[in-house]
């Protein structure tokens, strides 16, 4: 059975090219462009969220505290950003993809954490 992978990013771009490039990898992809389309999906269960940080409404910080709450550490979570890693808090993160990325990169990534 493929490991599920759930990405959450507001830029339509990212998002697509994450998804066809796990898909391609043979992982079950499912995306949200915003953080509370992600809440609303996370029950489905997942091995990996993706979560971008700069989003409106909701921040990644802010929803990987709310998604923490929710599913506690049933799934591994790794940030995807165009913010330097070390302008990044790291607390109760599992993962960081710098932005851009090439796609053995995120494959390399995903591969190491599930």
């Amino acid at each position: 059975m493929a490991k599920k992978i759930l990405i959450i990013d507001d830029d339509m771009e990212d998002l697509d090219t994450m998804k066809d490039v796990l898909e391609k990898g043979g992982y079950s992809v499912v995306t949200a462009n915003n953080g509370a389309d992600g809440l609303d999906k996370v029950k489905d269960g997942f091995d990996l969220i993706i979560i971008d940080i700069q989003m409106p409404t909701l921040s990644g910080y802010d929803l990987l505290r709310l998604l923490r709450e929710r599913i506690n550490h049933d799934a591994k979570m790794i940030y995807a950003t165009i913010i330097p890693k070390a302008d990044v808090r790291m607390e109760d993160i599992d993962g960081f993809i710098q932005k851009p990325f090439t796609s053995e990169s995120l494959l390399n990534k995903v591969k190491s954490l599930i």
